[in-house]
Formats: C-alpha cells, structure tokens, sequence
C-alpha cells in the first residue's frame, strides 16, 4: 500500500495543493476561483510522474550484468541476483 501511494503522491500532489488554495481563499472570506483548471492540474501531475521515474532511475541505476532468476535447488528457493 505504501508504493502505490508513494508513485501516486506526485500525481494527486498538485490537486492537493489546489485545493487547500481553494479552501484557504473561501476561509478567509473569497469567493474562489470559478472554473477549477483540471487540464492544467493533471499536466503539472503527469509532469511530475514523468521526471520522478526519470530521477529514480538515474539515481537507483542498476549495475550492468546478467540477471539470475530465482529458482528451487536442494529444497530451498534460492533468491534471484544480478551477476
């Protein structure tokens, strides 16, 4: 549960943001924006999507090599590995 949260914060993130805007505009006595502009909050949510994979991957590059599936040998499961 918490990876999926964890990949769906940078796309909900702008929503969230909106809305306490919204919600402190209206506390404080304004009326708000009339026209919420979803296009915009979900290009700005795909955006950070799109570079959160980006910079994940170029920080937790994987070092090149063969990879080893796990497998069943002697009545125990050895782990998969890269070599």
């Amino acid at each position: 549960m918490s990876r999926i949260i964890f990949h769906l914060l940078p796309l909900v993130l702008p929503f969230l943001l909106y809305g306490l805007y919204v919600w402190h505009v209206r506390r404080s006595g304004g009326e708000g924006p009339a026209v919420t502009p979803w296009f915009w909050l979900s290009a700005i949510g795909l955006t950070l999507v799109v570079a959160g994979m980006i910079i994940g991957g170029l920080i937790t590059g994987q070092e090149p090599g063969q990879y080893v599936p796990a497998r069943f040998e002697n009545g125990k499961i050895l782990p998969g590995r890269v070599e």
